[in-house]
């Protein structure tokens, strides 16, 4: 608790450095302005004390009060003494008043006069510490530069940025690090950038242990090339003071004190800052770069740790020695990548970081081949398994990837992940490759015809042969010419119908033929030859599949209708008759033998019947992006499948309303991994047009750009997993305009007619964690079936 008389103390230290503000504020305590409160307004667990000044509970660190004595209470005494003459100010001039412009000019003026007075004593301090202790003209020059500069920095322009003198002439330049916080945000490790501004915000953030007298001492004392700072944007994040001590003949360095905006409590009297996460692991990061690169004799980083900040010690690799004493063994966790971004941004890797950075890939390794038994040994393995596909797709320091690569061959059979990290290195220009043949470009295979207009003929209807048409014009562009071929269409027998759908089913289909409408639902019709008509459609997929096997063409797409990915075993939905999809993917398994096909769905509305066909095998796997809620109702994220199909259903239902970059980011972030691990025998895109922006049924927002960058990321994956076979087969879509603008820009880059900006596809691979909330959830989900998710 804060007695009277330790205000009392406090005041007289300040009128010794400014008489008049410390009569003022003597006046003020004797007349009662200032005093304390009259019932402790804290508990013995409470971090904040408190006096008062004008019967404002004005709080103080109850670490800096039992550690620094006054300083604390002089510094406060005088920011509130700075915002009282700034309202009497205020007061004076009259007029009406800007009450927001005004609280931060009070609090400006508040903070700018305890800072000056901090100041003016670290001057005194120059001034009386640097001659007793220092001799000769060399001390003399380095005194009178300090004194230059704080009288420089005292200056009217508090943004004035003059870098300090260098007190350690003939050492190297202080070093610096870029890595990022909060997962993406770019922040900088540097040592504290003295200025006026900076100096300011410590006296606004009014962190544990840095208060504004310790980091101007850390100048005056020479210790200035021990303190470092997170810099976010020029902002103060977190600071960092390190200590170097020798016990035992063997030197060490210690992590005097740290303390983050975000991992401290809030304090009362100040503003709320920005909070990011990860500060902390960021100035652990760069002490650990700075050891490896600038102080080779030092054996170990250490550091006390309070009882509360033990867990994440210990998450970072961590290790207690004696009580609450902490060594870092090997980094682990966030820390682990927290060092590897920082060196991946240095141009330059020190002899010493790089065989750091080495011996770090050669521990995980080590933990790799080990058998985990524990919960949390399984955990870390996770840990480790991320952090080495993070390694393999460095691009700034390839010997760091090859070390990973020859670690990884060399480790093969002890390692359960080699093949989930095989299959990352894969995207490395470093994995070991045949020597490249040259192969011929394949025109695309298209299947099309006059017969798909006859399925609801002369009935006014949504899904009409207008669609059809739409298609047709496109593949007549001058663009295309020349680029693709036609496959000629068949019929399905009955029995390959029987591969999804149940006799009883086909059965009721063929008697609608010659009828002259039939409603199967309120949405769904047939006419004469719609029977005809669908069994063509099913056959003409297994004709382009025919074609995507025999290695007469990699790349397919069936403009036909009717659709087919709501209709499920045994009933007709949503504009479907039968389920050209999922028939093509039993056609490849019945009749090519494939043991695997990947569907990935990019309708609008979710593939009911594709899912119903393959919910409990393993043998098809499913991914569906849709809008949620919305027809048919199905699709939600618990919907993964049963027996031996758990797993293998990945929905990623949406809100309405979604774009270009959001679908993007879920084919990068979800499908890309699922492809790499499941190796399919081909890739089949259940494709609707109505993602289209103006689509009356759709309700999302992606744009004929969208779509090319969809079908850009699905080719590139179809050809790194499964030999570039891939097969776009019209499903929805029901704007006009947007199958022929979207339909063009599918068919481009199905030709190898790139109309995006590489930086558009550069942007997308390089995300790393997912931004949208129902990815992340079907991520989490899935993680269990797919280690390549994690």
């Amino acid at each position: 608790m804060i007695k009277r008389e330790n205000i009392k103390q406090a005041i007289e230290a300040i009128a010794q450095r400014n008489p008049e503000i410390g009569y003022s504020l003597d006046e003020m305590l004797g007349t009662g302005a200032i005093g304390v409160p009259s019932s402790p307004a804290q508990t013995s667990k409470d971090p904040t004390l408190y006096f008062l000044f004008q019967g404002e509970q004005v709080p103080i660190r109850k670490y800096q009060y039992f550690n620094e004595g006054t300083v604390p209470l002089e510094q406060r005494l005088l920011i509130k003494y700075g915002e009282l003459a700034q309202k009497q100010k205020i007061a004076a001039q009259g007029g009406p008043v800007d009450y927001r412009q005004a609280a931060r000019k009070i609090r400006a003026a508040g903070l700018l006069l305890m800072v000056t007075h901090e100041i003016d004593y670290a001057m005194a301090r120059v001034q009386s510490t640097w001659t007793r202790a220092s001799e000769g003209a060399g001390s003399s020059r380095v005194q009178t530069a300090l004194l230059s500069w704080l009288e420089k920095i005292k200056g009217p322009d508090p943004t004035l940025k003059i870098p300090p003198p260098d007190l350690h002439e003939g050492s190297a330049p202080a070093p610096r690090f870029q890595g990022v916080v909060d997962y993406v945000t770019p922040a900088e490790f540097q040592p504290f950038p003295f200025s006026m501004e900076t100096l300011l915000q410590v006296a606004a953030l009014n962190l544990e242990f840095f208060h504004v007298r310790f980091v101007l001492n850390c100048l005056v004392q020479g210790a200035a090339n021990r303190l470092f700072a997170c810099l976010v944007e020029g902002q103060i994040q977190g600071l960092i003071f390190l200590n170097l001590k020798t016990q035992f003949l063997s030197k060490g360095l210690e992590i005097k004190y740290l303390a983050t905006v975000g991992g401290q409590a809030q304090d009362p009297a100040g503003p709320t800052p920005k909070k990011v996460k990860g500060v902390g692991t960021f100035l652990v990061a760069g002490t650990w770069l700075l050891w490896k690169t600038r102080l080779p004799d030092v054996k170990e980083i250490s550091l006390d740790a309070e009882i509360g900040a033990n867990r994440f010690y210990r998450s970072i690799g961590f290790h207690p020695r004696r009580l609450c004493e902490f060594v870092l063994k090997n980094p682990r966790g966030f820390l682990l990548r927290a060092i590897w971004i920082m060196a991946g941004n240095c141009r330059d890797v020190p002899p010493g970081l790089r065989a750091a950075l080495e011996g770090l890939i050669i521990a995980q390794f080590k933990i790799l081949r080990q058998k985990a038994h524990r919960p949390e040994d399984r955990a870390y393995r996770k840990w480790i398994v991320a952090f080495l596909k993070f390694g393999l797709q460095s691009e700034t320091h390839p010997e760091f990837v090859r070390s990973i690569l020859q670690n990884l061959f060399r480790y093969q059979k002890a390692i359960p992940e080699f093949s989930a990290l095989i299959e990352v290195a894969a995207e490395s220009d470093l994995m070991p490759t045949e020597p490249e043949r040259t192969v011929a470009v394949q025109p695309v295979q298209v299947i099309r015809s006059a017969e798909f207009a006859r399925h609801l003929e002369q009935v006014f209807h949504l899904e009409n042969a207008k669609r059809l048409h739409a298609m047709h014009s496109v593949l007549q562009h001058p663009s295309l010419a020349s680029k693709w071929s036609e496959a000629a269409p068949r019929l399905a027998t009955p029995e390959e119908l029987a591969w999804v759908h149940t006799p009883e089913y086909i059965e009721r289909i063929a008697q609608t033929a010659g009828q002259t409408l039939t409603a199967l639902d309120l949405d769904t019709q047939t006419t004469a030859k719609s029977y005809e008509v669908a069994r063509l459609a099913v056959g003409s997929v297994f004709s382009l599949l025919d074609k995507l096997w025999d290695g007469e063409a990699q790349r397919g797409f069936a403009c036909i209708r009717p659709p087919g990915h709501h209709a499920e075993p045994d009933k007709a939905m949503g504009f479907c008759l039968f389920n050209n999809t999922a028939l093509g993917a039993c056609y490849l398994r019945h009749r090519h033998g494939a043991a695997r096909v990947m569907i990935v769905d990019i309708d609008a509305h979710h593939g009911n019947g594709i899912q119903a066909a393959f919910y409990d095998s393993a043998q098809v796997l499913y991914v569906s992006l849709h809008r949620f809620p919305g027809y048919p109702g199905t699709g939600n994220f618990g919907e993964v499948g049963r027996g031996d199909g758990e797993g293998f259903t990945v929905n990623v239902p949406l809100t309405n309303g979604h774009g270009d970059q959001d679908f993007a980011e879920i084919i990068q972030l979800l499908v890309r991994p699922l492809a790499r691990q499941y190796q399919p025998a081909a890739l089949l895109v259940a494709c609707g047009f109505d993602l289209y922006l103006h689509d009356r049924l759709g309700g999302m927002r992606v744009t004929p750009e969208g779509y090319a960058l969809i079908t850009a990321l699905l080719v590139e994956i179809a050809e790194q997993s499964c030999d570039g076979r891939i097969a776009f087969i019209m499903e929805g879509g029901y704007s006009i305009k947007g199958i022929q603008e979207c339909g063009l820009r599918v068919m481009q880059e199905l030709c190898r007619l790139p109309t995006l900006n590489r930086n558009a596809i550069d942007r997308i691979k390089a995300l790393r964690a997912p931004r949208l909330a129902a990815l992340k959830k079907a991520i989490t989900i899935h993680r269990k079936y797919w280690d390549t998710l994690h």
